[in-house]
């Protein structure tokens, strides 16, 4: 197979070179009218098989104002000079001032009339070339008017190096230097013996100083096949930004229809930038979509959103599920189900509002802002082309402002999330709004005796969470949590120990819901005391360091032995009277291992009598000092039961069990992670845990990388849980089991051709979560995308008939890129975004020549 692909290689080099050399010969063809002695054939250039060699300047370096000052020097094989007449030369005539360059067969210099020892105007026929930095323009007649400072050059061809642009014009009208005014021109950035695109106009104007060409009466043709016509079109001739419209964009999906999207520019400033884009749904109707961006010395942020009027699929959708729901007896208890209930929020206009904000107030002041919201639950059922999108259910609403300086950080917060409840999704538990909430934290290492002082702190107050399913009485509370900590550090170069005593405190003030107390009155009376919770906690962090030189292949390595050893000790409190707000219980994992806490959140502290024993060695490359290879290993001994947690053991004794099966166990699972990096190509990473009393493993996970170029890459991972924590059987109330995998690559074929995929895929289910296949094909002077995207939407598994659904969205991407000029299709960041997430590692470079 190798053999043969080279053979083809070697076939299409040959093939190219020849073509090459041909149309360089042949500099009187119809498509060629000169010879282009600046293209230089190099079959290693894959895409263009060549590339233009920029005559080097006479003066680099020089100012303008320098090169202004350069006197003009004319050579040539004959002159005839007359002292008040005109000039007249022939044979190989030269021209320069500073980097300004001109060569012609017949040059006649017209003297100044009002001023005999200058000259006005130039005249040069016969194989006429005009050179400048970054620009090359070849005719067969050239008016230079030396006063004016304008050049206009008859039956031209032009190079615009930079963008690696070239073209035809009637005639050239060059002013100042930095203007270039075309007459029934074309442009393309293919390579002379290609032309896959060009665009032809009557009228084209490229200003070096905007950076923008402008063409009128347009048209933009394909392999010499009309395609487009602009009446007006607006293109980049450099790297600047500039106002105008870009191509369009289209795609289609199985929910939206075909999409049909023009999106317009606006450079305000430097620093500030907005796209307006209009799009077409079939199926949906039309919609408006705005982005503005901001920079300056002090903030960045970013404001889009999107607006569709009368969404006719989304009424129909809501038409037929309401429907469904009449036919529900009264008493049925699926109508107060959050997802039924959200069929009347927001009606059938789709909005959606996105802004992010931060700002540097001076050395110590900061502040920033998160907050999105859509108007219906379903939004992201409908418009998240991919699976994580589609999943989305909460939607971060924060504002931060906070204080730093080297002892102290202070952030003083407003959150809350709007919570989604899609209608054939699964159900969302409710977050506590957080109004406000500051949160505190202050080091101090330099106390005498080696004693290092830190604390964290923080007050927050929990506003209602609107939750159907589960509405108690007191959902509204004052929390303030502190807890000081001293430690005596004792570290060297080969070992260190770190013990440390902290204090936990934790208090209360609950309050009744003013909603709850007005429908019940009785409640007043109940109005709880504030819990208070104080619980001391001391842990003891100690290691050893070896290193030892060795070396492999001819290359220098250290390995290092880490030991180490974490005790912690945390006395039984009982905190069965404390509320949850923010506290859950992530599940056992190497994080664990080292952890004060096993619960996140400030709701719990959980009681420990406990030892980590944990080896940890790397083996780093002598040379770079890069880490190769990383293998860590650890295990914790228990000597108590735990008996803290999330639930009320008192009155329901089962749910500690169902929260932690493993809490009375004297060994926890066996944890192992290990990370390989093998020279710049190969990465792998895996995680096992093993239960030592079932002998079996409770959690697996791997994943393998290998990226032989910057254009291939290949990705395979594996996941097993034997405890999913996001999945619950309802039936059971036990977590079910997760074993899943991900495959996706980006296979360079050629130098011009990729393929694209990705496949992920549950083995417990037996069914394809996401698989996407696509394919990019660059050349010379294009680019062609294409995406297709088939997802299993995030529906519950076992859900009531109703919202018992297994179904599948479908998103097509595809984009043309005419490169030096605009892309057609699904707009850059989408569809290179979509490609990001979907395949890691994923690179998109479109200027490449």
């Amino acid at each position: 197979m190798k053999f043969v692909k080279r053979i083809l290689n070697l076939l299409v080099t040959l093939v190219t070179s020849l073509l090459c050399l041909s149309i360089i010969a042949e500099p009187n063809s119809n498509d060629n009218a000169y010879l282009y002695d600046d293209w230089v054939c190099d079959s290693k250039n894959k895409l263009c098989n060549g590339y233009y060699l920029e005559q080097p300047a006479l003066f680099p370096g020089k100012s303008q104002k320098d090169l202004e000052d350069q006197p003009t020097s004319v050579t040539s094989n004959q002159g005839e000079f007359a002292s008040e007449g005109n000039t007249t030369l022939t044979g190989h005539v030269h021209l320069t001032q500073g980097n300004q360059q001109a060569f012609a067969d017949h040059v006649v210099i017209h003297r100044n009339a009002q001023k005999p020892n200058s000259f006005d105007l130039i005249e040069a026929t016969g194989h006429v070339k005009i050179l400048e930095p970054g620009l090359r323009v070849d005719g067969t007649k050239a008016d230079i008017n030396l006063e004016q400072n304008v050049d206009v050059i008859q039956n031209a061809h032009y190079r615009l190096y930079e963008r690696h642009a070239r073209g035809t014009a009637d005639s050239i009208t060059i002013r100042d230097r930095s203007r270039m005014i075309l007459k029934n021109a074309t442009y393309t950035t293919c390579s002379p013996f290609q032309n896959t695109w060009t665009v032809k106009a009557s009228n084209v104007d490229l200003n070096k100083k905007t950076g923008r060409g402008r063409a009128r009466h347009a048209r933009l043709y394909v392999k010499d096949i009309p395609v487009f016509y602009f009446p007006y079109v607006d293109f980049p001739i450099d790297d600047r930004r500039q106002t105008g419209f870009l191509f369009p964009s289209f795609g289609t999906t199985n929910r939206s229809g075909a999409e049909l999207a023009a999106p317009f520019y606006w450079n305000i400033a430097p620093n500030y930038d907005a796209t307006f884009t209009p799009r077409y749904l079939s199926k949906r109707g039309g919609e408006l979509q705005g982005q503005f961006r901001y920079l300056t010395s002090h903030s960045r942020g970013e404001i889009e959103g999107g607006i569709l009027p009368h969404d006719m699929a989304y009424r129909s959708f809501l038409a037929k599920e309401k429907a469904k729901v009449a036919e529900l007896s009264p008493n049925d208890p699926l109508r107060q189900d959050p997802r039924v209930t959200a069929l009347n929020r927001g009606g059938t206009t789709r909005q959606a509002f996105r802004a992010q904000h931060a700002t540097t107030f001076d050395s110590n002041w900061s502040g920033g802002l998160q907050y999105q919201t859509v108007s219906d639950d379903n939004y992201f059922m409908d418009f998240g082309h991919t699976l994580g999108l589609a999943s989305t259910t909460q939607l971060l609403q924060q504002a931060d402002l906070t204080y730093q300086d080297l002892n102290w950080k202070v952030t003083s917060r407003l959150q809350q999330h709007q919570t989604l409840h899609p209608f054939l999704g699964p159900v969302t538990p409710s977050v506590y709004k957080r109004v406000p909430q500051v949160a505190l934290q202050n080091t101090f290492l330099d106390l005498p005796y080696g004693l290092e002082w830190t604390t964290s702190g923080e007050f927050s107050r929990f506003l209602h969470k609107h939750d159907s399913f589960a509405n108690p009485a007191f959902t509204m509370a004052d929390r303030a949590q502190l807890r000081p900590g001293i430690s005596l550090p004792f570290i060297t170069p080969g070992w260190f120990i770190k013990p440390r005593l902290q204090w936990n405190l934790l208090a209360y003030a609950l309050m009744i819901n003013p909603k709850l107390s007005a429908t019940n009155p009785t409640l007043t009376s109940q109005q709880p005391k504030g819990p208070v919770s104080t619980v001391p906690m001391f842990d003891l962090d100690s290691g050893l360091i070896f290193e030892r030189n060795f070396v492999a292949k001819n290359e220098p390595y250290i390995q290092t032995l880490e030991p180490r050893l974490y005790y912690l000790h945390v006395p039984f409190r009982d905190q069965n009277n404390l509320p949850i707000f923010d506290t859950s219980y992530p599940g056992f994992d190497y994080n664990q291992l080292y952890r004060d806490n096993r619960f996140s959140g400030l709701d719990r502290v959980g009681d420990a009598n406990q030892v980590t024993l944990g080896v940890t060695s790397r083996f780093l490359s002598e040379e770079t000092s890069s880490e190769q290879l990383s293998l860590m290993l650890g295990q914790i001994i228990y000597f108590n039961e735990r008996r803290v947690s999330i639930c009320n053991s008192k009155t329901n004794p089962h749910c500690a069990v169902l929260e932690n099966p493993n809490r009375k166990r004297h060994r926890s699972a066996l944890v192992g992670l290990a990370r390989l990096y093998i020279h710049e190509h190969w990465s792998a990473n895996a995680e096992v845990e093993w239960d030592p009393y079932q002998q079996r493993r409770d959690k697996e996970a791997f994943s393998v990388q290998y990226q032989p170029s910057d254009r291939s890459i290949f990705n395979v991972g594996y996941q097993f849980l034997r405890r999913n924590p996001v999945r619950v059987d309802p039936l059971t109330g036990l977590h079910e089991r997760l074993e899943q995998t991900d495959t996706s690559m980006a296979l360079a074929v050629t130098e011009q051709w990729r393929l694209l995929g990705r496949w992920h895929y549950d083995l417990k289910n037996h069914r394809s979560n996401d698989i996407s296949f696509g394919i990019e094909q660059e050349g010379c002077c294009t680019a062609v995308r294409l995406f297709v995207s088939r997802f299993l939407e995030p529906y519950a598994v076992n859900q009531p008939p109703l919202f018992n659904h297994n179904r599948y969205s479908n998103a097509v991407f595809l984009q043309f890129i005419f490169k030096g000029f605009a892309g057609i299709g699904d707009s850059d960041n989408q569809m290179t975004g979509s490609l990001k997430r979907s395949i890691p590692g994923y690179q998109w470079r479109n200027e490449r020549y």
